[in-house]
């Protein structure tokens, strides 16, 4: 292989997406398969039927956690032998971000919150209960933990630090974000709406990125983007699991986001693009001198 072409940033992406999928495969299949062994131990109950569904939680996150392992592995291997960099250059350094830990988690919060009380006074949802269970908030919060990790290392410290490489930010930015809508077109209940927010999500997720090239902010807003809205009762990607507050549609439809949850609303998309100006004016100002 030329190795002209192998330094080209968007090649380095076209080559590394077959990958992905193959070691997620492999590593989810053994996380099915560590889920299966644990359950013969009597630590928890499973059974193939659960993959379906969101409601094992025990599984899911070791399935979530061996595939977060089999990507890593990969990018450990495309950043040694191919981009030729350490493995730290993704953007990991911490020192620092406790600013953008803080500025991402208090955002998903905040949107999933408004967000909650927007549809509750529009008669959209109506509250049911409190259903507290520590255990399943604690399971859900490590699992987004590792899929917040796995998707914001992959989609915006391997593929937006590349494509930057060879485009310009917006462009990076744009095919960036359309690969990591495209990562969740076989999700339950998935439409056009809840793809089109999923990629605008995407460029808030990127955004901090192209500024600083660091992933905490990423790593953060993810994280709390997905775990409140388990809190406040909605489908997380068109997964339906555990939720604190349990509430009911009174119709499904593009304001509420129906089953996909309040991603697939024309309400989350509003509240996004508002972020993203925000996120765009914050982050101007921690623009690295040298953007390769």
């Amino acid at each position: 292989m030329s190795q002209s072409i192998i330094k080209k940033g968007w090649f380095r992406v076209v080559i590394i997406i077959p990958a992905f999928f193959f070691f997620a495969v492999i590593f989810q299949l053994l996380g099915v398969g560590a889920s299966a062994f644990l359950s013969g131990l009597g630590l928890f109950d499973f059974s193939i039927q659960d993959l379906d569904s969101f409601s094992n939680l025990p599984a899911m996150t070791i399935i979530q956690y061996f595939d977060l392992i089999g990507i890593f592995i990969l990018l450990w291997l495309f950043m040694k032998y191919v981009d030729k960099e350490p493995f730290m250059n993704m953007g990991f350094e911490i020192k620092g971000k406790r600013n953008d830990i803080i500025l991402g988690m208090t955002l998903g919060l905040f949107m999933m919150a408004v967000g909650y009380l927007v549809l509750i006074s529009l008669g959209e949802i109506q509250f049911l209960k409190i259903n507290y269970d520590l255990s399943s908030i604690i399971w859900l919060f490590i699992l987004f933990i590792g899929v917040s990790i796995l998707e914001e290392t992959f989609v915006r410290g391997y593929v937006l630090k590349n494509l930057l490489k060879s485009f310009n930010p917006i462009i990076s930015l744009v095919i960036s974000s359309g690969i990591f809508s495209l990562l969740h077109f076989l999700n339950p209940n998935v439409n056009y709406l809840a793809l089109t927010e999923l990629f605008i999500g995407g460029i808030a997720l990127g955004i901090s990125y192209v500024y600083t090239r660091n992933l905490w902010f990423p790593f953060a807003f993810h994280l709390s983007w997905n775990f409140f809205q388990v809190i406040f009762g909605f489908n997380v990607s068109g997964m339906d699991t555990y939720s604190l507050i349990e509430f009911e549609i009174s119709e499904p439809n593009s304001l509420n986001g129906g089953d996909f949850g309040f991603e697939g609303s024309y309400l989350s998309i509003i509240f996004t693009v508002i972020i993203i100006y925000f996120l765009n004016n914050y982050y101007k100002k921690f623009k690295i001198k040298n953007p390769e």
